[in-house]
């Protein structure tokens, strides 16, 4: 048995890039206001705060939170929306010792509606749309707009203590049984993630960085709170998912750190030729993450770019955000899989164990140490089912089968659900999808079951905006997988569906293939149209 890599470090003036003086959430703005306060902290395109105007404003919001009875513990529900008043509303929570819990606005009304009613909180906090639910008091637009035009000081308190146990956030995942799963971040999580990760992403008081991720998504916290903490400006990106107007956003506000999921990452790479050195001057670092990105376009940004680091990371909500980060330093054009995912954050311990629960080269990623989640919101069973203790620490179950390299790097290799059983053999779709996304001019896949005639087969969709690479991708897939592995139903799509949190909208997708080939289970090419649904492809199924 190899020995454990070591966690992630820098090799040089790591210890610069610690987070400054910030020891209490509610004190977030602290290092801004002691070097900076009136130099813009964020930017939404439309608003724009100081660090100055950005604290007093959560002292206000949190005053009236105050008069409504928050107090330390209680929950404060957000209905969240991409706008520059949000960390001013994060910090007025922490500043009451509560707890932040967003949702997402785009929710339906009854899904909000429960998710309010599990939280029980003692206030609903809704920034761009009117909210209502029984008794619960709400902060809504019009008051945010009042207290953000109110010239007076609000009145300020010593900051409640919080012990590291004490609950920080929750965030709401998807479950695999139907309902959402809140999970709990602790204060001591939170601090610790903001001072191991900030080695990598290397924030400081005169980084700029842009924020894609949306505020119900854990990413907002590491691409606008953790930035915010040091001082660093956080430009909110609203505009539409279009390449040239994010290219045109990062030129104009001097990107020097972009985190981008790998979705976002293709929109903004297209087309290749638009990304280089001149394009991006001020741009010290591109991270993505979260799905796998085309090795292609990793290639091309550490070629075109040479002055950013590139990083690939990986981490579970319930991990807190970010656990392992991979710094790609040379293009491999010879890569036809994902990069790694790479080593461990400081105090992250990172376990591979086989179904029998040993430790191996290849299995489960389990992740231990003081950023594992509490648990999940009133659901013991649930945590009882992916928390385990090992040698002292508390270790998370990610369902992530991945691969311990000779270099003591991992590699993901694809869901511990992905893995499915068609005719007695076994097979991980995550590695279907992977190699079609090494053929050039594919620039995302989504992959899944689909029933026809009673069976259960291989449903490929491709996005891509070259029709012809279905072809191709026919053949690749031919000379790449034996036969039991490649998919009988192809689809094809010029655009990529995006879910709420910016990724490739899988379930999405798959759903809308499954309700076609039911439709017409003769037929095995679709195509995607603009309305969202799959229509046969005609001409390629009569060739066929």
């Amino acid at each position: 048995m190899n020995a454990l890599p070591q966690p992630w470090s820098w090799e040089t003036g790591a210890e610069a890039f610690v987070p400054g003086p910030t020891t209490a959430l509610g004190d977030l703005f602290a290092h801004g206001l002691s070097r900076c306060p009136d130099r813009a902290a964020i930017s939404d395109g439309k608003l724009e705060f100081s660090f100055r105007a950005l604290d007093a404003l959560s002292w206000r919001i949190a005053a009236r939170l105050r008069a409504l009875g928050t107090g330390p513990g209680d929950r404060v529900a957000v209905i969240a929306a991409k706008s520059a008043l949000m960390p001013a509303v994060v910090v007025a929570i922490w500043k009451c010792g509560a707890v932040y819990a967003p949702l997402d606005a785009d929710s339906p009304a009854a899904r909000l509606d429960s998710l309010v009613t599990r939280l029980a909180p003692a206030a609903v906090v809704a920034l761009e749309r009117d909210y209502a639910l029984g008794q619960t008091p709400v902060i809504g637009p019009r008051d945010l707009e009042a207290l953000r035009q109110d010239p007076r000081e609000a009145a300020r308190w010593p900051l409640p203590t919080r012990a590291p146990e004490d609950l920080a956030y929750i965030i709401f995942t998807s479950g695999s049984t139907g309902e959402p799963k809140g999970v709990e971040v602790t204060v001591g999580s939170l601090l610790v993630y903001f001072r191991v990760h900030n080695r990598v992403l290397r924030f400081t008081d005169s980084s700029r960085v842009l924020s894609f991720a949306p505020f119900h998504f854990d990413v907002s916290i590491e691409d606008t709170l953790l930035p915010l903490s040091l001082g660093a400006f956080s430009y909110q990106y609203r505009g539409l998912y279009i390449g040239a107007l994010i290219r045109k956003v990062m030129a104009s506000q001097q990107i020097s750190h972009m985190i981008a999921v790998s979705t976002i990452l293709t929109l903004i790479s297209t087309p290749l030729a638009a990304i280089g050195a001149s394009a991006f001057p001020d741009l010290e670092m591109v991270m993505t993450g979260a799905e796998v990105c085309d090795p292609k376009i990793i290639n091309h940004w550490v070629e075109a770019v040479p002055g950013a680091r590139v990083i690939n990371a990986y981490g579970p909500t319930e991990v807190t955000i970010v656990c392992l980060c991979h710094h790609i330093r040379e293009a491999d054009h010879a890569r036809h899989g994902s990069f790694p995912i790479g080593l461990p954050l400081e105090e992250v311990s990172a376990l591979l164990l086989d179904a029998a629960g040993e430790e191996a080269e290849e299995g489960e990623l389990c992740l231990g140490g003081p950023l594992v989640m509490r648990g999940y919101l009133d659901r013991p069973d649930l945590t009882a089912g992916v928390i385990f203790e090992r040698g002292g620490l508390r270790y998370y179950r990610s369902g992530d089968i991945c691969r311990r390299l000779a270099d003591g790097t991992i590699q993901y290799l694809g869901r511990r659900d992905d893995e499915v059983k068609l005719n007695g053999k076994r097979i991980h779709l995550g590695e279907l999808r992977q190699r079609a996304m090494a053929l050039p001019g594919v620039d995302r896949a989504a992959v899944g079951l689909v029933e026809r005639g009673g069976c259960r087969e291989i449903a490929l969709i491709v996005f891509s905006d070259q029709p012809a690479v279905m072809d191709r991708l026919r053949s690749y897939l031919a000379v790449q997988l034996p036969a039991y592995m490649r998919p009988t139903v192809w689809a094809h799509g010029s655009e990529v569906t995006l879910s709420a949190s910016g990724k490739t909208d899988e379930k999405l997708l798959l759903a809308a293939l499954r309700a076609a080939v039911a439709a017409e289970p003769r037929q095995t090419r679709f195509t995607l149209t603009p309305e969202g649904t799959f229509i046969a492809d005609e001409r390629m199924n009569h060739e066929l």
